[in-house]
């Protein structure tokens, strides 16, 4: 279901390099939770990743963070979790009750959460025992309720059923976008819905026809702002732009920029990022791949006009330069985009940055301290940060090649990073 080989309209770049810290003093990092640490309701956390795939820990303004993890010695092998602090909270897990019916079953296949200023949390799960097999479900301390399940009639698709569901998005209002397949007869489509109000509205699907030209044919998971704006990379059929990045709005869908289109540095717009960022102002961040251009990728954003916030080849502060770009970038609210990259001929070879309108920063980076003793050696295979809509920054960590190093999840504060 449109992963990142949706053909020419995608790109899958990977960082295959490792990374660390830029702050000197640790104690502006710190630690949200690590390999052999207790987890709630017993057991201690083992694995934060699922293999082919980036850890993302969505963190919001109460410095809240969410994570997926595997369990070691617990009641339930895997689940999702909250970090308040020093607190660390389940939210779901294997074994629980599901609404609806059933009771979870794993969350492996989907382990990338999308947390919002409330502490609600969006996320997709597999579910035993009941009718559906799996499921779109948001859930807080106050409990868990069901976005979407397989199996139900979908909305606005005459004879649909969902049969599969995946990527959810969450807004401070409660509204969750997100990924469906619908079978209808003997052909599968692929959808994306916006729940809000209690309903469950299509955006757009498969087959239906493109701004620019053409009809859609896949979609890459949709990011969602907290006025219902919903941003999302697609690929088209027929003559007209091959894909590109497209939001929609009050039902309106516009492209943003085609595959094929002039970039702001010459050449063309030939691949974009699977995913795309957006924030309540309706900037949109995106990774691209470049033809004919100075540099052959780079990062953008969509505001008044499209930007480019780094290339490949650009120099980085500290020294060297690009080399490659993580997989997406992560927005703040003001606009300052937060990326990973592995840097050529620096300090150190991949590290995460923060960029203003002004100037880029280095937060991350191979070779610094963490908190409780010891160095950054890793970001793992994907690496990845998430940015808060205040600035702040989360990152995962791994062991490297010869098993050195912690595997853990941590954040930086929006005072520390610069």
């Amino acid at each position: 279901m449109r992963r990142a080989g949706l053909a020419i309209a995608f790109l899958a770049s990977t960082l295959l390099a490792v990374g660390g810290l830029h702050a000197e003093d640790p104690s502006s990092v710190r630690r949200v939770v690590v390999t052999g640490q207790a987890a709630p309701g017993g057991g201690t956390f083992d694995r934060f990743s699922v293999e082919s795939l980036p850890i993302v820990a969505p963190i919001n303004g109460k410095g809240q963070v969410a994570f997926f993890a595997t369990i070691l010695r617990g009641r339930s092998s895997e689940g999702l979790f909250v970090s308040s602090g020093e607190r660390i909270g389940k939210l779901a897990a294997d074994g629980d009750a599901a609404p609806g019916g059933g009771v979870f079953s794993g969350f492996g296949r989907h382990p990338v959460p999308a947390l919002n200023e409330g502490g609600e949390l969006a996320f997709a799960a597999a579910i035993v025992g009941a009718r559906a097999v799996e499921g779109i479900f948001v859930a807080s301390p106050r409990g868990t309720r069901a976005i979407a399940l397989a199996g139900a009639a979908a909305p606005d698709i005459p004879s649909g059923t969902i049969a599969s569901l995946d990527a959810p998005a969450i807004n401070d209002r409660g509204d969750v976008a997100f990924l469906a397949t619908v079978r209808r007869g003997r052909e599968s489509l692929d959808a994306i819905y916006l729940h809000s109000g209690g309903k469950s509205r299509k955006v757009v699907a498969q087959g239906d026809p493109a701004p620019a030209g053409g009809a859609f044919t896949g979609f890459g998971p949709p990011a969602l702002n907290g006025k219902g704006l919903v941003g999302f990379g697609a690929v088209v059929e027929g003559r007209a732009v091959p894909g590109g990045l497209f939001v929609s709005q009050g039902g309106a869908i516009r492209m943003l920029v085609g595959a094929g289109e002039e970039t702001p540095d010459g050449g063309i717009f030939a691949k974009f990022s699977e995913r795309v960022a957006v924030n309540d102002a309706g900037a949109v961040a995106f990774n691209a791949i470049l033809k004919g251009a100075p540099t052959s990728g780079a990062i953008y954003v969509v505001d008044d006009r499209v930007r480019r916030i780094a290339g490949l080849g650009d120099p980085v502060p500290g020294g060297g330069v690009f080399s490659h770009f993580g997989l997406w970038p992560s927005l703040s609210a003001t606009g300052a985009v937060v990326f990973a990259a592995s840097v050529d001929g620096g300090a150190s070879p991949v590290a995460v940055f923060a960029a203003s309108r002004k100037a880029i920063s280095r937060v991350a980076g191979v070779g610094d301290r963490l908190p409780g003793g010891g160095t950054l050696v890793s970001f793992g295979l994907y690496p990845f940060a998430a940015a808060s809509r205040a600035g702040a920054i989360t990152f995962a960590t791994a062991p490297d090649a010869v098993g050195a190093g912690a595997e853990g999840i941590f954040a930086i504060d929006p005072a520390s990073v610069r």
